[in-house]
């Protein structure tokens, strides 16, 4: 009897599903703590009502090509030209991977990154056929601080992955998990995002779209809480930015790595200012 994997067409939908499931808002990596600074300009009276919001989205999608998405696109369109096993692909990574950390000002951004990517990589490598490593093996890092590079993990190093007889359908995100415990990545979730986009989904720029619409549904989830804003504003401010949404994710696909970081210093400085807040509802 034909299974579903058999039907290209269903293939696909299947690798479009596995892409949606890392993006929802209910996957467990901790992206509903992150306010990504946003509620620094709640507590500063910027952002006070729907309208406040709207632009505030609209803003946001000005420099997200800058930003995640462009981090996101780039190890995509570097994992989806490389194979996983490349010396030059893993070189390349890694100097993404430095590039993009050196970029995150905001401790708290770059930590949450980190733990995100953490998660990430431990729920990833759980819904394979065959896990290289126990349940429980990152749960330290994913938990605790971020790590250091040249330094091994504070949990007990994994033990070497066993050749298995079914072949794993992340090799690029796997790379990437080599290096971070080997201390040469630090490992951030927009660039983990972007590999396992080319290691799953059906289309990069697809994803890269699902991607930054995952961003701003965060957002909203925040903004209901810490403006408040009302469940319908939130989603009618979603609704109207998906226009922004596309045109932030074709502008990554033109960018190369010189163009990250040029654009969006006020959410570098809100999200620095939130460390220092007197009261707060997220981690960052």
């Amino acid at each position: 009897m034909p299974t579903v994997a058999d039907d290209p067409s269903d293939a696909t939908e299947l690798r479009r599903l596995a892409f949606l499931q890392v993006c929802d808002s209910v996957f467990p990596v901790g992206a509903f703590a992150l306010s990504n600074g946003m509620e620094t300009f709640v507590q500063r009276d910027f952002v006070r009502t729907d309208g406040d919001f709207e632009e505030y989205l609209h803003e946001y999608l000005e420099v997200a090509a800058y930003r995640e998405v462009g981090h996101m696109v780039l190890a995509g369109r570097l994992a989806a030209a490389s194979r996983a096993d490349d010396a030059d692909f893993r070189r390349r990574l890694a100097d993404l991977d430095d590039l993009v950390a050196a970029l995150q000002s905001p401790r708290e951004i770059r930590e949450g990154q980190h733990r995100m990517c953490t998660r990430l990589i431990t729920l990833a490598d759980q819904m394979e056929a065959t896990p290289l490593r126990p349940a429980d093996s990152r749960a330290a890092a994913a938990h605790g601080g971020t790590r250091r590079r040249g330094k091994r993990p504070h949990e007990a190093p994994p033990s070497a992955p066993v050749p298995s007889a079914s072949p794993r359908g992340i090799p690029h995100l796997d790379a990437y998990a080599e290096l971070i415990d080997t201390g040469r990545c630090l490992g951030l979730h927009a660039i983990a995002m972007g590999l396992f986009a080319a290691d799953r989904a059906p289309d990069l720029r697809e994803a890269a779209v699902t991607y930054c619409y995952s961003l701003l549904s965060a957002l909203v989830v925040c903004a209901v809480k810490a403006v408040p804003i009302s469940q319908v504003a939130g989603q009618a401010a979603l609704r109207d930015s998906f226009p922004d949404v596309v045109a932030a994710a074709d502008l990554a696909f033109t960018l190369e790595p010189d163009d990250l970081g040029v654009s969006g210093a006020y959410l570098d400085i809100a999200a620095m200012q939130h460390e220092t807040l007197y009261s707060r509802l997220y981690m960052s």
